[in-house]
């Protein structure tokens, strides 16, 4: 899957294949060898090169939260070739939240019209031999759900919209 990731203002061209549940990625012109592991919430657990590394990941706004070494980053990401899909509204812009990684959809816990509150579970994710739950960041009503049980997804695929609460 080609990429283009864009961090602190600068972009990468990036390209992501998947091998025997192991991942080589491109970052410009380097090829690493990444292991990832999900674990528990939202961390996951990165082996770039035989170094080890603990990573929270986020969704906000439709981009990627990456928290390392006490620092939070914003990765923007976007298939190549598509432009992206999602406003940059200010506070209350909702959540969009989209696969983090290529997966299978295991289970779709809501339907356009729902109301949520903060926490609500929205969907089921196998990705690497491991389910992951996701969550709504905020309370609103969802407005849309792209996504079916059984179905496979790709990494920055879109799976559900909530737009917040009137106030």
């Amino acid at each position: 899957m080609r990429l283009v990731l864009t961090l602190d203002g600068e972009t990468v061209a990036a390209e992501v294949v998947e091998r025997e549940g192991h991942y080589r990625v491109r970052l410009g012109s380097e090829w690493l060898d990444v292991d990832a592991r999900l674990g528990p919430a939202r961390a996951t657990s990165l082996l770039i090169a035989g170094e080890s590394w603990l990573v929270d990941l986020a969704d906000e706004d439709g981009d990627v939260l990456v928290s390392l070494d006490g620092r939070t980053h914003r990765v923007q990401v976007e298939e190549s070739g598509r432009r992206p899909a999602r406003p940059r509204a200010g506070g209350g812009a909702g959540q969009r939240l989209v696969a983090p990684m290529p997966g299978r959809v295991v289970a779709v816990h809501v339907r356009p019209g729902d109301r949520v509150e903060p926490g609500a579970p929205l969907v089921v994710l196998e990705a690497m031999k491991m389910e992951n739950e996701f969550r709504a960041t905020a309370g609103g009503t969802v407005s849309q759900v792209t996504v079916t049980a059984g179905q496979a997804v790709n990494a920055g695929d879109l799976l559900v919209v909530v737009t917040p609460a009137a106030t």
